[in-house]
């Protein structure tokens, strides 16, 4: 029997000021398992011959806490929502944007960070200085943070990795998977009545959808929509993918590399006769620079939050709380200041560090041929639409005229 986590959570109605009613604590048969027990999308084991990193099977509880209104079901109880999150440069922003997905609720079992540095297996064997841009503490995110991490084979660009989450989907038998920008934080809406974490709310969407299982085929939806693509939450930022529509769509250009590669995916989506649009979970940010401690401020404090060993140590804090206010408003603050010209200048935030280490492009180097790179990307979108317009499909533009104009 399919059992919805949006069921399997306290309610609790809030306002900015007060509850307005005491939530009472979980049975103890919503509290995880230990982790030795949870199931790992890709597998409990390490095997680096496949590239993939899980946390230690004798792992027994994570860090930091989840605050108990937004702690996820279990896995039985619940569909498995794979989230890939891709890093290439810039861990501080990786640690922000994967507590901040953990701290609203989404299982850590279903996050895989997806290694993308190109440094071969320098960071598995710890052989990279913090001050590598493309450095990822592998101990802190799989020991700490009890997420996966798979690696890339070698450097992709952001087309590429869109194939590559769609290939990894393909072979696992999965239906649908979501992926998200790593330069982003989520919350959930602490504001809303009656209160879901973000994660239960997504769960909402799938439910929608008429999703049971990560392998099952798909129900029908309550929408009576059949013929999506994609759904975005905060255009895509966090997006959600029906690998099968995309067999028809057909993979991303990878000759598109970076920007523009996105105008030709989404608009074939329409183009093929598919749909893509909105939905919400809770509030996305989208980030120029990492704040400070986030450990601190996107999980309350040990006593304020519910342990995993101690069911009935209760929690102080509750939706709506000083903490979250705090946070909100300094993300609030944070995203206004993202220059809109500049919009990735937090991939080079770390300087020159790392120069002469295993594996590692030059740092300033590689911020001049990523933007060299992705000009040609524009210039080769123009040749094979013979226009520079994104929404190809809102300007009369149709499949059969790729590649037929000038360029």
């Amino acid at each position: 029997m399919y059992l919805f986590i949006g069921n399997g959570r306290p309610l609790y109605h809030t306002d900015t000021q007060q509850i307005n009613a005491s939530p009472s604590l979980p049975s103890t048969s919503h509290i995880p398992p230990p982790s030795s027990s949870v199931s790992y999308l890709l597998g409990s084991d390490e095997d680096s011959t496949k590239l993939w990193f899980p946390p230690p099977v004798d792992a027994q509880q994570f860090h930091p806490t989840v605050a108990l209104y937004n702690l996820p079901s279990p896995t039985w109880q619940r569909p498995r929502t794979p989230l890939f999150i891709a890093f290439t440069r810039n861990t501080a922003m990786l640690q922000q944007v994967v507590l901040s997905y953990i701290a609203a609720g989404w299982p850590r079992e279903d996050i895989i960070v997806v290694d993308n540095g190109g440094t071969m297996d320098s960071n598995p064997r710890r052989l990279l200085s913090s001050e590598n841009p493309f450095y990822v503490d592998y101990d802190l995110f799989r020991n700490r943070y009890g997420v996966s991490i798979l690696q890339t084979p070698t450097l992709l660009t952001f087309a590429q990795l869109q194939n590559f989450f769609l290939r990894v989907s393909m072979a696992h038998g999965w239906r649908y998977f979501f992926w998200s920008h790593m330069d982003v934080a989520v919350l959930s809406d602490e504001e809303a009545t009656p209160y879901k974490s973000f994660h239960a709310r997504v769960l909402d969407v799938l439910f929608d959808l008429g999703v049971t299982a990560l392998d099952a085929d798909m129900g029908t939806p309550r929408t009576g929509e059949k013929n999506w693509a994609i759904k975005y939450f905060t255009y895509d930022w966090l997006t959600l993918v029906n690998v099968e529509a995309w067999r028809q769509i057909g993979a991303w250009d990878t000759f598109i590399p970076y920007y523009a590669t996105d105008c030709d995916a989404y608009s074939r989506i329409v183009m093929n006769g598919f749909t893509k649009d909105d939905v919400r979970a809770g509030r996305i940010f989208d980030l120029p620079e990492a704040i400070h401690d986030p450990e601190a401020k996107f999980f309350p404090p040990p006593s304020s939050s519910q342990s995993v060993d101690d069911p009935s140590s209760g929690g102080g804090e509750a939706p709506g709380s000083r903490r979250y206010h705090l946070l909100l408003a300094e993300l609030e603050d944070l995203e206004r200041r993202k220059p809109e010209n500049h919009r990735n200048n937090w991939q080079a935030a770390l300087g020159e560090g790392g120069k002469g280490e295993p594996w590692t492009y030059n740092p300033d180097g590689f911020q001049k041929m990523w933007w060299a790179t992705a000009e040609k990307g524009r210039d080769m979108y123009r040749m094979k639409w013979g226009t520079s317009e994104c929404r190809l499909d809102e300007h009369g533009v149709k499949l059969a005229d790729a590649w037929e104009g000038d360029g």
